[in-house]
């Protein structure tokens, strides 16, 4: 394995590949295997990372893993290769958006903290890509936050295990006021803040979240990527 080719090849396109290269600024990622036209990479969360420019280059270098429970595929066109080699589910293709600037300006109109357990249940109530306790673990790691108008719990947002921003949510009753606009530029400046690029992945046809992505000058990669799962029992 040849760190430098990797690196040179994924940094040749951040939007596509920038869940790898956020794992790698975070720390939290490891690389497995690659070269000049592809990178494997492992991260803390039991996920690995797939990019590579051909499926040629997408089979050669996923001969360096026997086994997979959960992977994102930074091709979709690509993900029918290890879905077959481990056996395992294609998810819905997303698009990837990516934000390559400064903080944002944002204003008081809403604060922001760590749910409570109360809120934490409200909050299971109303997402359902992770379980309760999935979400208490991303609180504990300061990565879940709610939104306040005054005392009013108006939404919340936060940041995926692997990394990714994501959890956006305004309660029905608090919408077209600008809470998710104001949401999302918190959880975006705190990533950058840190260092880190953000990016988030959007389900196909989310109009509403695609338009705010563009307002918020994230850019779109070329090609949709997509995450590969175990079969459900």
């Amino acid at each position: 394995m040849e760190r430098e080719k990797i690196m040179t090849y994924l940094e040749g396109d951040i939007l596509q590949n920038a869940p790898l290269l956020a794992a790698l600024t975070r720390g939290t990622g490891e690389l497995v295997a690659g070269g000049g036209e592809s990178a494997l990479l492992y991260e803390a969360s039991g996920v690995y990372m797939l990019s590579a420019a051909s499926r040629e280059a997408a089979e050669k270098v996923l001969e360096a893993l026997p086994a997979c429970t959960a992977l994102v595929a930074c091709q979709a066109d690509l993900a029918d290769i290890p879905a077959a080699k481990y056996g395992l589910e294609v998810g819905e293709s997303c698009h990837q958006a990516v934000y390559t600037g400064g903080p944002l300006p944002l204003d008081d109109v809403l604060t922001f903290r760590a749910p409570n357990e109360a809120e934490l249940d409200l909050i299971d109530a109303t997402y359902d890509l992770d379980d309760r306790a999935g979400l208490a673990k991303l609180r504990d790691r300061g990565m879940l936050f709610a939104g306040f108008a005054g005392e009013d719990f108006v939404g919340y947002v936060g940041r995926h295990r692997e990394g990714s921003v994501g959890l956006l949510n305004v309660f029905p009753q608090y919408r077209r006021r600008g809470y998710g606009q104001r949401l999302e530029t918190f959880i975006l400046n705190r990533v950058v803040a840190a260092g880190e690029r953000p990016y988030c992945q959007i389900f196909q046809g989310n109009h509403a979240s695609l338009a705010l992505q563009a307002k918020l000058g994230w850019v779109l990669a070329a090609k949709p990527i997509c995450w590969l799962f175990p079969p459900e029992e």
